[in-house]
């Protein structure tokens, strides 16, 4: 695992641990990074219902924060 996906798996983990937390919402003027926390955050609300999502490698978080559609 190369430097930036170690940052985006950071990010990923505080938005996951914001959401378990009730802390406000971080913004970042990086889309990836932003990104990477939105999905973190989207994880830690679905994780209890769904347990493929806690099972995750962090190359697999690390792919679908790349992969990820933007709407």
């Amino acid at each position: 695992m190369n430097e930036q996906d170690k940052i985006l798996l950071d990010t990923y983990m505080c938005g996951f641990n914001d959401e378990l937390d009730g802390r406000t919402r971080m913004w970042n003027p990086n889309p990836l990074l932003l990104r990477a926390y939105n999905l973190g955050r989207q994880d830690a609300i679905i994780g209890d219902d769904v347990r493929s999502v806690d099972y995750q490698t962090d190359e697999e978080i690390v792919n679908r924060i790349r992969n990820q559609n933007v709407y």
